[in-house]
């Protein structure tokens, strides 16, 4: 039994990314399948197709989603899903050899059809798999099925692409890894037939006819005796990449599991209280447990540093922003899935929310937290020399103020994972998820819990992108808290909008500087003052709050330096870390 309310698939069928002949290739396809919902729905719910060469029957909803039943019904985890809206190609297949997002077809329309996904054998696929271990195209793995089946479905048209055109063919398949250079020169590596070859227009960086004998595709992925440094290797986890078999967060789970779904603040800022659950579980079949604040069995609390444990579990009766977790359903996916936020009875006071630093450190705004009476988290101080010296002895001084917004990782797998109980009493609690930090998880999960760390163990899945948004916990102690009460296996999928409401971004700054220099342009006096916006709880604020004076004057030797920064909470979205390198734009498919 595999995904739920999540990720998938491709905007391989957007007019914007769609080359002409693309389009019409895959309107043509789905418009042939358009009839066949009819069809299928008119005869049952029992839909036929060739899935990768083999006929498959399958007793489903018409309108259940072709990634869905591929996943679920047939046990096929290759096919991520990242958004669930045909944005991120995730879930790329080929319909009648045009690529789809197979979040985006109903099941119905498959019927009759032929379909192929990363798991297919032999072919095309299997020089693409060779290609990108070879070029390192393939990082952290969660968006390589659906580029396979985009780079796919473009040399079964076109055997001699042009560089413009493999960007174009892949654009409906969002990578947040690895730039898409290693991804489009694999591509084009296998449309000429497995040599790097440097023709114009193909390599860009090269002359035609040259070969650069300092390059690691010079060797061919071979460790040539007397010239190691700079040889490319393949990556010892490359093939579960390429293979689609590598397990994300959502593609494994006990076939007993419960699933959880989590509700949350529609509020920035609210007090709340809560009517009669057991009676929401009377009339809902199917429900298990509804889990509340007082379900924690340690302390309902979690973050990054040790005194510094700010972020419940689940809100104790109060709110700090929109987003967060108030109550946790728990049982049959239908169940869970079943319940409108609208029928619980739950009671809200909306507050006046804090939003924004500004509004944060005026005068008489409320605090969000009760120990930082000035919403001040913590503060950031660096200082060396006289600054005011050192501007007064120069030749040029500029200055600016500078403002930054949040910044959502994006990464293309949303936060899942599933908890079990080990042995009797029991032994120990196992939580399965996508994380950045095991070790971190398994300190929080064991706090939550109220056991020795001993007894609790963190199993990573492979991670589908973080760029720092996946050091935070996210599902694992909610995971935790509900077998623990429950008893049983549980699972969760975050959607995508949930993922993207409930976790956290990069801090929102506010920057004063102020640089000065001498007639040879060296650096004389450097001062800057910075407000980040940590959001409603700390998270990572301090950390960020620390370095960014000591990193502020950049690589340079300055003699005289006063950097002073501010980590300030607002009922804001937390803030947390975020990778420098992990924002980077998708291939223009109009660049030529």
């Amino acid at each position: 039994m595999q995904d739920k309310l999540s990720p998938p698939v491709n905007s391989a069928t957007s007019d914007a990314v769609l080359s002409p002949s693309k389009h019409a290739l895959a309107g043509s396809a789905l418009r042939q399948a358009q009839g066949r919902v009819e069809d299928a729905a008119k005869g049952g719910s029992h839909i036929a197709f060739t899935l990768n060469g083999s006929p498959q029957r399958v007793a489903v909803a018409p309108f259940q989603s072709l990634a869905e039943t591929l996943r679920g019904e047939l046990g096929l985890t290759g096919t991520k899903i990242g958004c669930e809206a045909g944005d991120c190609g995730a879930c790329t297949v080929l319909l009648d050899g045009a690529q789809v997002c197979a979040c985006l077809v109903p099941t119905a329309q498959a019927d009759g059809a032929k379909i192929e996904t990363v798991e297919v054998a032999g072919g095309l696929t299997d020089q693409l798999r060779r290609a990108f271990l070879k070029h390192g195209a393939a990082q952290c793995g969660i968006c390589t099925p659906g580029m396979l089946m985009a780079a796919s479905d473009l040399l079964a048209r076109r055997a001699l692409p042009q560089r413009a055109e493999v960007e174009d063919a892949i654009g409906g398949v969002l990578c947040r890894c690895t730039g898409y250079i290693k991804i489009v020169e694999a591509v084009l590596d296998v449309s000429e037939g497995g040599h790097a070859s440097t023709g114009p227009g193909r390599r860009e960086g090269r002359g035609s006819g040259q070969t650069d004998t300092h390059s690691p595709e010079s060797v061919e992925g071979r460790v040539v005796e007397g010239r190691v440094v700079g040889t490319r290797l393949e990556r010892v986890d490359g093939w579960p990449k390429v293979a689609g078999t590598d397990p994300f967060g959502a593609d494994e789970a006990p076939a007993d599991a419960l699933w959880m779904r989590v509700v949350r603040s529609p509020h920035a800022r609210a007090r709340f209280t809560l009517g009669d659950l057991e009676a929401v579980k009377a009339r809902t079949p199917g429900l298990v447990a509804v889990l509340t604040a007082k379900d924690v069995p340690g302390e309902n609390s979690f973050g990054i540093f040790p005194k510094m444990k700010d972020q419940p579990v689940l809100a104790p009766g109060l709110v700090r922003f929109r987003g967060e977790a108030v109550l946790a359903l728990v049982g049959s996916r239908a169940a869970v899935e079943g319940i409108s936020d609208a029928e619980l009875p739950i009671t809200w006071q909306p507050e006046q929310a804090v939003t924004g630093v500004a509004a944060a450190l005026a005068e008489g705004a409320a605090p969000v937290h009760a120990h930082a009476a000035d919403n001040v988290l913590t503060r950031g101080n660096l200082k060396c020399g006289d600054v005011a010296a050192g501007h007064a002895e120069a030749t040029a001084t500029v200055q600016g103020s500078f403002e930054t917004a949040f910044v959502e990782h994006a990464y293309i797998e949303p936060e899942a994972g599933y908890a079990v109980l080990v042995g009797a009493g029991p032994e120990r609690i196992e939580v399965t998820a996508c994380t950045q930090a095991p070790y971190m998880d398994l300190e929080e999960t064991a706090r939550v819990l109220g056991v020795e760390q001993s007894r609790v163990r963190i199993r990573p899945t492979a991670c589908g992108g973080g760029f720092g948004g996946k050091l935070d916990v996210s599902v694992q102690p909610l995971l935790a808290v509900a077998v623990w009460v429950t008893k049983r296996p549980v699972r969760i999928v975050y959607t995508r909008t949930e993922s993207m409401t409930s976790t956290t971004k990069r801090h929102p700054a506010s920057i004063r500087a102020k640089a000065s220099v001498d007639r040879d342009g060296r650096l004389t006096a450097f001062e800057m003052q910075a407000d980040f916006n940590t959001g409603a709880y700390a998270s990572w604020g301090p950390t960020v709050a620390n370095r960014v004076p000591v990193h502020g004057a950049g690589p340079y030797k300055v003699p005289n330096v006063w950097n002073r920064t501010r980590a300030v909470y607002t009922n804001d979205t937390p803030a947390a870390r975020f990778a420098a390198s992990a924002f980077r734009r998708p291939p223009s498919p109009t660049r030529r």
